[in-house]
């Protein structure tokens, strides 16, 4: 099955109602972790709550709760462990301090890159340990074990609990995007449009799609084996999404500079037309992204081509050699570029097969 396949019936009951459905989630992760105290009463198990929430308060996906997990994981693991042999090794609190300023030095100097949540939490796991005195290594050996409780916990609700695929959801903000871009793309092109479109809005209402999109790759990533050796094609996705998004902020507020450089756009309107073939392509991608048909479009590779050479025949027959006209026929070919290259990469990712 292509990763594109047709969502079922329950999962797009999921994503419908994601905002309850998690509500219901941490509250059962919440309550899970409590019965555990209540059977089974050890020190620190408030840090199991407090794991939970924060892997889970901001991502719903299963994906998600994984990577921030591992993260957490990995953190509070090193934090702990760098700690006990800080303590092992010597009480000198000059010496203890000098390490300890060492390690965190590394962790301010790693933390903006990858795995930045990892780093910390391995900081402020190494600060309670080294700040518990004679107790923290028993604190820092138990503080760990209620951690890795939490993390357990929060990964068995989000994936076996009305699980939500950050793949389901990546691919139908994927496909609100090529749809939100041909009705601009079409839009603009129409012959009965006389004036800039008004497009500010729903540009930015866009941008925020795309954005959300980039924001989910971790997690696609993280929950599909299928998608891991994508991970450039995904981001080159996302790149390609915003280059075609300001490309058409641009050609909507450049169509009117004058009278005479509006006669002279218009005179290009077969190369419109051709290029309108372009927008409805985005908008079958659409469909074929959210599941709505099932066939991937057929490569239509000669567009781009019979574009440019319109554009190349039209404007060496222009008359007024209008600026304006130029700059907008590049516009429209380097558009029409980015449309090709959006779907060339959409092909290319409907190959790989969703994980069992």
């Amino acid at each position: 099955m292509s990763v594109f396949s047709p969502a079922s019936r329950f999962e797009t009951l999921i994503y419908r109602h994601i905002r309850v459905i998690h509500v219901i989630k941490i509250s059962l992760a919440l309550l899970i972790a409590h019965l555990l105290n209540l059977l089974y009463p050890v020190p620190y198990l408030a840090w199991t709550s407090v794991t939970i929430v924060i892997i889970m308060l901001t991502l719903p996906q299963v994906g998600g709760a994984l990577e921030k997990s591992i993260q957490r994981i990995i953190g509070t693991l090193f934090g702990a462990a760098y700690g006990i042999l800080i303590l092992y090794l010597t009480q000198d609190p000059w010496l203890s301090g000098l390490l300890a300023l060492l390690a965190i030095a590394f962790i301010t100097w790693r933390a903006s890159g990858k795995m930045s949540y990892a780093y910390l939490v391995a900081g402020f796991t190494l600060m309670i340990v080294l700040d518990g005195g004679d107790q923290g290594m028993q604190e820092a050996i138990w503080r760990t074990a209620t951690i890795l409780l939490g993390c357990a916990i929060a990964i068995l609700v989000s994936q076996c609990v009305l699980p939500l695929r950050a793949r389901n959801e990546w691919r139908w903000l994927l496909a609100q995007s090529l749809r939100g871009m041909s009705h601009l793309w079409q839009s603009h092109l129409s012959p009965n449009v006389h004036k800039p479109l008004q497009t500010r809005g729903r540009i930015k209402q866009l941008q925020k799609t795309v954005q959300r999109q980039r924001g989910l790759l971790n997690s696609v990533r993280m929950e599909s084996r299928s998608l891991r050796p994508y991970g450039k094609e995904l981001e080159a996705l996302v790149e390609v999404q915003e280059r075609c998004l300001l490309l058409l902020e641009l050609l909507a507020q450049s169509r009117w500079e004058n009278s005479a450089s509006a006669q002279a756009i218009q005179q290009q309107y077969a190369i419109s037309v051709q290029a309108r073939t372009l927008g409805e392509r985005l908008t079958a991608f659409s469909r074929f992204c959210a599941g709505e048909q099932l066939e991937l479009p057929e490569a239509a590779s000669e567009d781009g081509l019979k574009l440019k050479q319109m554009m190349l025949s039209s404007l060496e027959q222009q008359q007024s050699h209008s600026l304006n006209a130029y700059g907008y026929g590049w516009l429209i070919y380097q558009t029409s570029l980015q449309i090709t290259l959006l779907e060339k990469l959409i092909r290319g990712l409907a190959v790989s097969r969703n994980d069992p």
